[in-house]
């Protein structure tokens, strides 16, 4: 056998073992890939059950009640909760005395009996009172914010978290409480909620805009 038959040969043997070597990777690059993707989608998930539990695990009846309380006071006067927001002590009507004795029995149930009504107006509202009640709104806000912001960072999966909470998205009275509370509080204080609130039906999470 000549020479440059055997380089030639050599050469062919080369070129398959070469092009099997680019198979084989390629291959173990998709499956590289293929398992990146399949374990980031798990850990989406599971930050999605994540953020759903901080948002459950925070949840109390007095947080329900307080909710409660915005419902009605926008329903009466929008600013009602925008005076609480300054530590202003605004002036209620009766109809809304149940809902304050209930936000403020759970601190202090001596509280609940300096409340009364005249003249169709809550009376005995101290600024200890409108304390114990923005607490609880600024504790529900900063737990939602710590909740969507799994979401706007983009590092839970997206549907889970919009189906989870799809009810701040409703016209309902679910959802007006926290439209009021973020208006009255500030947009700018709460970035993740007010994203989520006007991203409406959009399936994308927007890049946080840090600037």
């Amino acid at each position: 056998m000549e020479f440059g038959n055997i380089s030639e040969i050599i050469a062919a043997i080369a070129s398959v073992v070469m092009a099997l070597s680019v198979i084989i990777a390629a291959r173990q690059l998709k499956s590289s890939r293929d398992n990146w993707v399949a374990e980031n989608k798990r850990l989406k998930k599971q930050a999605a059950i994540d953020a759903s539990r901080i948002y459950i695990d925070n949840k109390r009846p007095e947080t329900d009640l307080m909710l409660q309380f915005v419902n009605n006071a926008c329903h009466l006067n929008s600013k009602i909760i925008q005076d609480i927001e300054k530590f202003y002590i605004p002036q209620l009507p009766v109809a809304l005395l149940d809902d304050v004795r209930g936000c403020v029995e759970f601190y202090d149930r001596d509280a609940v009996g300096e409340l009364g009504e005249r003249d169709g107006a809550i009376i005995g509202l101290t600024s200890k009172h409108i304390i114990q009640m923005r607490w609880l709104m600024i504790d529900y806000l900063n737990t939602l914010e710590a909740t969507l912001m799994f979401w706007w960072q983009g590092t839970a999966n997206e549907k889970l978290m919009e189906h989870e909470f799809s009810f701040l998205r409703s016209e309902s009275d679910s959802s007006r409480p926290v439209r009021h509370l973020v208006e009255a509080f500030g947009e700018n204080n709460f970035p993740a909620i007010n994203a989520f609130l006007k991203a409406g039906a959009q399936r994308t999470a927007p890049e946080p805009d840090f600037h």
